[in-house]
């Protein structure tokens, strides 16, 4: 018993250096960026689904115009769906490039070349960063479209400016997200780089 609470300790106490740091390195990177990955994903899917909450809502309100305002409405649904099937696409093919990747700098290198060398803890603090990133900048675009909702219960009757405000959000966020990915990828391959 006493032997068994020591080896919990020496597991809380070593953090990253224990199970995470004695993986391989293509290990440690398959895991931290999928968990990246699964964070972006999830937040997209947050996101995306308030906007189109608010855009339900839009159309609601546009029930009893005249059809040109529901037309608006209808092609505004329209353009969001893009957005979310683009997001959704290039999330997928991030995630299957990024496997490419591993499986080629690890599994496809010749006997020679010596071992990348293994960096958890930079590798953690990297994920981190990263996590904060993606929550944070989830965080402002739902403070956004909540904002954007507040000003339509007080105008009212909504000008198109909500419409194409929400749209330009959204695809924005779309764009930023990539970008936090991107750059978590290029750090994942300057810390895994060959010696």
């Amino acid at each position: 018993m006493q032997g068994r609470k020591v080896m919990m300790n020496n597991v809380f106490k070593s953090g990253p250096g224990n199970w995470y740091g004695h993986l391989p390195p293509p290990l440690q990177l398959l895991v931290a960026m999928t968990l990246v990955f699964l964070l972006a994903f999830g937040a997209d899917i947050l996101l995306q689904r308030v906007v189109e909450l608010f855009l339900a809502g839009i159309v609601e309100q546009d029930t009893f115009f005249y059809s040109a305002v529901r037309q608006q409405d209808a092609f505004a649904q329209n353009i969001l769906a893009l957005i979310r099937l683009i997001s959704f696409l290039a999330l997928a093919v991030s995630f299957v490039a990024m496997l490419a990747v591993i499986y080629i700098r690890f599994f496809r290198r010749s006997a020679s070349v010596p071992p990348f060398r293994s960096e958890p803890k930079r590798l953690l603090r990297a994920t981190l960063l990263s996590f904060r990133g993606i929550a944070t900048v989830t965080f402002i675009f739902l403070a956004v479209t909540a904002i954007y909702e507040l000003l339509l219960r007080i105008v009212g009757n909504q000008p198109p400016f909500f419409l194409l405000a929400t749209l330009v959000s959204a695809a924005m966020y779309v764009l930023i997200l990539a970008y936090v990915l991107f750059d978590y990828v290029h750090e994942c391959r300057i810390i895994y780089r060959e010696p």
